[in-house]
């Protein structure tokens, strides 16, 4: 999933506009279980409401593109999330190319207890593929070819090896490794969360910290790095954190991540993806 074209130039104050009007406009609609869409006359009366000036262009930009991000969620995010037996289901699918080929990628376990401690399937998937690609590409057997547990800070520096930047997170993967890498990733895995808790609030938080830092590599040292984020559970995600979900959507658009993989999705994109890089 991919930022919309449409609405990569906005400055900042459309961005406030839209968390603004999400935030008192509500972003679900409890009626329907989906995400909502705003009328033009509804926008225009929260801004009177507020006595905030705007112009009929903004509105009207506001809610073409909060009709948008209701339209992506709504009916491609949900039909992309997976639920744990389906993620299993795909694990076990790639599970003897692992195998069978010898392969050096880690197969994580969840941070569960008890019976609902298993393989991080998604991360499993994600690491199974990486390294298939790698192997596609390049040839190479003997190594896996990027970093499946960074265990470090990720560094960057320029021509003259004077370091640039450090990230002030560890991510969950980084390819070639985590020292000037070109793409980096986290992944958001929540197959057996009971609660819905604080820690997929921090996930968003943490890749709007990570989007303004690598923004600022870009912006100071011409630096580019592909910032990705991996996210699946159906339960988490749509049953309970729809909002979050929109929050998702306008930091991919406000230009905080450069992507983020939903689910099933992983299973194409994430291969088509990192090709272009090796």
């Amino acid at each position: 999933m991919k930022a919309f074209k449409e609405f990569q130039n906005e400055d900042p104050s459309f961005w406030a506009m839209v968390k603004f009007a999400s935030d008192q406009l509500l972003y679900t609609e409890r009626s329907t279980n989906a995400v909502k869409t705003y009328k033009a006359d509804e926008l225009e009366d929260l801004w009177k409401t507020w006595n905030f000036s705007y112009t009929s262009d903004q509105i009207s930009r506001l809610k073409i593109y909060t009709d948008m991000r209701a339209d992506l969620i709504n009916n491609t995010i949900k039909s992309y999330l997976m639920t744990g037996e389906e993620a299993k289901a795909e694990f076990i699918k790639l599970e003897p190319l692992w195998k069978e080929n010898n392969f050096h990628c880690k197969l994580p376990l969840n941070k569960q207890k008890g019976e609902m401690k298993q393989i991080a399937y998604f991360t499993a998937i994600i690491n199974i593929l990486a390294e298939k690609t790698i192997r596609d590409c390049t040839g190479n057997i003997e190594e896996l070819g990027f970093d499946d547990d960074p265990h470090n800070l990720t560094y960057f520096y320029n021509k003259n090896k004077e370091i640039i930047g450090t990230s002030s997170r560890r991510f969950d993967g980084a390819y070639t490794n985590t020292v000037n890498p070109s793409v980096v990733w986290e992944i958001k895995e929540y197959y057996y969360n009971k609660t819905f808790g604080s820690r997929i609030a921090d996930g968003v938080y943490e890749t709007q910290l990570d989007g303004y830092e690598f923004r600022d590599l870009k912006r100071n040292y011409d630096y580019d790095v592909y910032h990705i984020l991996f996210i699946d559970a159906y339960d988490t995600w749509w049953n309970r954190g729809k909002s979050y979900l929109c929050r998702l959507v306008d930091a991919l658009n406000s230009g905080a991540v450069d992507e983020i993989i939903i689910g099933r999705e992983v299973l194409t994109r994430w291969p088509n993806l990192l090709r272009k890089f090796v």
